[in-house]
């Protein structure tokens, strides 16, 4: 019953998220958006996701049928895992170590985009997955240097209330980081719908799209919190701008070229977020 309860507050926030995406999406692109189901278009999510779900399930002959079936919901299960990390009004939900926690987690799920492309056995969603996790090499290491900067700053190995303006020029960082870690675009290399029709995801149909969908879309919720929890005092404003900040870069700029990510990466952000932490060991140490 409780994990029922969890996937439909998951499913409402995520369907008007979609809803927000998609009104933003037209007006950056000076058309309409979904406006006619219902009172300007708050039911058309809803609907969708129902039409997801009566969707048949089909495995391919040369699919592993069980892992196929189970990957979406370890990863529907990490990225709700995503959200014990953040300081909670009632101190018995935050623990010690979370933000420690929370780069494992970070880790393992890239494993469930990269073995849901290859389980499907289908070419395309295997070049997915393998540039999923090509891509997570670039990032990861980029990622923990920048979340270890943070620590030293905050003296404190889990998250709680703070606003701090000096490091808020070193959000654009995060903005990059984010970006690679949810294979949004101008990053998103596993899906590349030009080349690869769909990605990681292209045999997935029905509640294991749903999954993989829910988990994607939650976590890009997830990372909007965790920006205004470090950078601006946990202030719901900071949720809103990030998020609209995320949905704009898609509409605004064309997918990167994947030896140009590598590069931007390894030889541009690597430096930069390496004085970063070399600020936070002088300044805050």
């Amino acid at each position: 019953m409780l994990v029922l309860v969890i996937l439909l507050l998951v499913m409402q926030g995520v369907a008007f998220v979609t809803l927000c995406e998609r009104h933003c999406l037209g007006g950056s692109q000076v058309r309409v958006g979904p406006n006619k189901v219902s009172f300007i278009g708050l039911l058309q999510a809803v609907f969708d996701g129902l039409k997801l779900f009566k969707k048949e399930v089909v495995v391919g002959d040369k699919g592993a049928q069980f892992y196929f079936l189970v990957v979406p919901g370890v990863a529907f299960i990490i990225s709700n895992t995503y959200w014990m990390v953040l300081p909670f009004y009632f101190s018995f939900f935050t623990f010690d170590y979370s933000i420690v926690f929370m780069m494992c987690l970070v880790g393992l799920f890239v494993y469930c985009v990269l073995m849901s492309g290859i389980v499907s056995k289908s070419k395309f969603g295997t070049l997915g997955g393998i540039r999923s996790s090509s891509q997570s090499v670039s990032y990861e290491v980029i990622f923990s240097l920048y979340l270890l900067s943070l620590l030293m700053q905050i003296s404190s190995y889990y998250y709680d209330f703070f606003m701090n303006f000096y490091t808020l020029i070193f959000g654009l960082f995060y903005l990059f980081l984010v970006l690679a870690e949810l294979n949004r675009a101008p990053f998103d290399f596993s899906e590349g719908e030009s080349e690869l029709v769909s990605g990681f995801n292209v045999e997935y149909s029905g509640v294991p799209f749903v999954f993989l969908f829910l988990s994607e879309y939650g976590s890009l919720l997830f990372f909007s919190v965790l920006f205004s929890v470090i950078f601006m005092g946990f202030s719901m404003l900071g949720v809103a701008l990030f998020f609209c900040l995320i949905l704009f870069v898609r509409s605004s700029f064309p997918r990167y070229r994947y030896d140009k990510m590598m590069s931007f990466f390894w030889f541009i952000l690597l430096p930069l977020v390496l004085v970063f932490l070399f600020w936070s060991v002088v300044f805050w140490l």
